[in-house]
């Protein structure tokens, strides 16, 4: 059986002017039956073994992006908006900083974010927009407006039965409250150089990121593709709300990934933050990029 090596520090990947840097808000694991949905475990436990209760071990990734002109990030981590007593229940391991002092231990003020973006607002990638003061739910990023897609935010606001599981709407509902809230449906800009890319799939509305400066590019895959393993068209999870949806997303955007030779960031990736697409003949794979070529 594999050995997973995980990754636990803070690699910084440039792309063009824009550099990426992937921070670890913790660890969480879910089911791996789950997590690779009609994937044998026979295969995907040779890519990511399961624990003694089957259940994959994944990191959560943001990404504190600098462009020559804006301060982003994108995801948020899992933060404080899971309550403690569900922690074991998820595998929770947080490395203990909120999401604004994962910041400001690059070197970078939070107070100087001015964007921050999801690709959707599921708890394990939203719950450290908002941090806890006291008893309250606070923006971490006071000054930055926080981007997303207007139908994400309408369901995670005012979660369904089907939904209400997911997400957690009191750790959210500050940044409508305070004025720091912008929508987008379907792709558009975020900030010059940065933009969604509409895919659906793991969530009605969920949309990748996309990098661009000076011809080249990145891409952060969110929830649709999870980790470098989940790259091949068909291993797509079970948590996804429309699983025909994410094939179909994945056939539309991986031309497009192969085409630009793009940088692929990964958030659930617990060994490879970064990689790329290979083609080989009719099938796609995943491929880690080496320190030394990220920037």
């Amino acid at each position: 059986m594999k050995t997973v090596e995980y990754c636990t520090d803070t690699p910084v990947t440039r792309v063009g002017d824009i550099q990426v840097t992937s921070l670890l808000d913790g660890w969480l694991s879910l089911d791996g039956g789950a997590m690779y949905g009609i994937v044998p475990k026979t295969l995907w436990e040779k890519q990511l073994p399961g624990d003694g209760l089957n259940r994959v071990r994944m990191a959560m990734r943001p990404l504190l992006v600098r462009t020559p002109t804006h301060t982003l990030v994108v995801e948020s981590g899992i933060g404080q908006a899971i309550l403690p007593d569900l922690h074991e229940r998820y595998g929770i391991e947080r490395t203990g900083p909120t999401l604004d002092e994962l910041v400001a231990a690059q070197g970078v003020d939070p107070s100087s974010v001015d964007t921050v973006a999801c690709t959707h607002l599921h708890w394990d990638h939203s719950g450290g927009l908002c941090k806890l003061d006291g008893a309250e739910y606070v923006p971490s990023f006071p000054k930055a407006m926080y981007v997303v897609q207007k139908g994400e935010w309408e369901i995670a606001a005012n979660p369904s039965n089907l939904h209400k599981a997911s997400y957690a709407p009191e750790s959210l509902k500050p940044i409508e409250k305070r004025g720091q809230l912008r929508t987008i449906k379907g792709g558009g800009e975020i900030v010059p150089g940065v933009s969604f890319d509409f895919t659906g799939g793991h969530t009605e509305n969920h949309a990748v990121i996309w990098f661009e400066s000076n011809g080249e590019y990145g891409v952060f895959f969110g929830d649709l593709v999870p980790t470098i393993s989940h790259v091949p068209t068909a291993w797509i999870s079970a948590y996804d709300i429309n699983a025909g949806g994410s094939y179909e997303a994945r056939e539309a955007l991986y031309p497009k990934v192969l085409e630009r030779n793009a940088r692929c960031f990964f958030y659930h990736e617990p060994e490879y933050p970064v990689g790329r697409l290979v083609k080989d003949g009719r099938k796609i794979r995943g491929e880690p990029i080496p320190r030394q070529d990220r920037a």
